[in-house]
């Protein structure tokens, strides 16, 4: 079968004569295939040179190409602060090794003749035997350590009996109305009285308290100025000082008196003791009080004296208050007489202005 060439297609086409509509029809299917050409050259070459990437078809049996993805890194986190290291345990004291005592040689048996004495505490001695009638003397105990020195003895207090004592009173050598002294005691309990007129003008003054061996332990005082009342009161069981008048509480001290409990003080040592004040200067310290203030005194021996009380004269002790503070201008002295049993002799007061008030020993009465 013969194949029929189109008009488009043929075989060897002849060339159109030239400038006629099919010379140009012609010319411009030349160039289409001219341009196609190029552009499929130009393609293939690209593709050859890799500018190109054209997706290839997919081939049975091979898989496709797996897809990219993209992926964003991130900073790993920061690592977790280390904790804390623990404290170190506390070391563990090693106990000190105690020295061993150094075994002591072994005693010396004494001779079988003649057993140990033991001597006891109040001085007598005791023989001590062997044990079984074996003639071996028992094993003496260690020595016991020396015992302290022991501190001064404590004063030996010795209370006057009951008494009432009356004074000439004299103010600058000008004799007044008499004072008088009442003293009572029971053994336990005590009261000092003290009256004596300067001029028209009355004073009393009166401690009441407990006795002990140690001496008094006053527990009230009043003084009576004129018609002026003032008391303190002391509370030895709280250990305070009470102003019952003018108010107020301070902490008793230690060897506290009142301001005359603390002669009769005195004359119970100078009783049980007379030794106690045979060389000048001895000096007993206190804590006294008043209605209104605690303070320091020191009453010192100044060493023997007579005194003459009108009927005569007697050997006395005499006693000074030593001054309190550095501008304390009052004095206070007293003499105490064994024939008196102890009791004063004499007092006398100077006042700052240089007043002094005398009592002088006359009389007294038991009580």
């Amino acid at each position: 079968m013969t194949a029929t060439n189109g008009p488009d297609t043929p075989a060897n086409p002849p060339s159109p004569p030239p400038g006629s509509k099919l010379a140009r029809r012609w010319w411009r299917r030349r160039w289409r295939w001219i341009a196609v050409i190029l552009l499929v050259a130009i393609f293939h070459a690209l593709l050859l040179r890799g500018l190109v990437r054209a997706p290839l078809p997919s081939l049975p049996g091979i898989a496709p190409p797996t897809p990219t993805i993209s992926a964003i890194l991130l900073p790993p986190p920061k690592p977790p602060a280390p904790p804390a290291p623990p404290a170190p345990p506390a070391p563990v004291r090693k106990p000190t090794p105690r020295p061993q005592p150094k075994p002591e040689p072994p005693a010396p048996a004494p001779p079988e003749s003649a057993p140990a004495l033991a001597t006891t505490e109040s001085g007598s001695t005791t023989a001590v035997a062997g044990a079984g009638g074996a003639g071996t003397a028992a094993t003496p105990a260690p020595p016991a350590p020396p015992a302290e020195p022991p501190g001064p003895p404590a004063p030996s207090y010795s209370a006057p009996p009951s008494v009432v004592m009356h004074y000439a009173s004299f103010v600058n050598g000008v004799q007044n109305p008499d004072g008088r002294i009442t003293w009572e005691q029971d053994g336990q309990h005590y009261r000092l009285a003290v009256e004596t007129r300067v001029l028209w003008f009355r004073f009393a003054f009166q401690s009441t308290g407990d006795m002990s061996n140690r001496g008094l332990s006053p527990t009230r005082y009043e003084e009576a100025r004129r018609s002026k009342v003032e008391v303190a009161r002391f509370d030895r069981a709280a250990g305070t000082v009470v102003f019952e008048t003018r108010g107020g509480q301070v902490p008793m001290p230690p060897d506290f008196q009142d301001r005359f409990s603390v002669f009769l003080q005195i004359v119970g040592w100078a009783r049980g003791d007379p030794k106690r004040y045979t060389t000048p200067g001895a000096t007993e310290s206190f804590n006294v009080a008043d209605t209104r203030e605690v303070e320091p005194m020191q009453v010192q021996y100044v060493g023997d004296e007579d005194v003459d009380i009108g009927t005569g004269m007697v050997r006395t002790k005499h006693f000074v208050r030593l001054p309190r503070h550095q501008n304390d201008k009052r004095r206070v002295e007293i003499w105490l007489a064994a024939s008196l049993n102890w009791m004063p002799a004499r007092l006398r007061q100077t006042e700052p202005d240089g007043t002094q008030i005398d009592l002088v020993y006359r009389s007294s009465d038991k009580h």
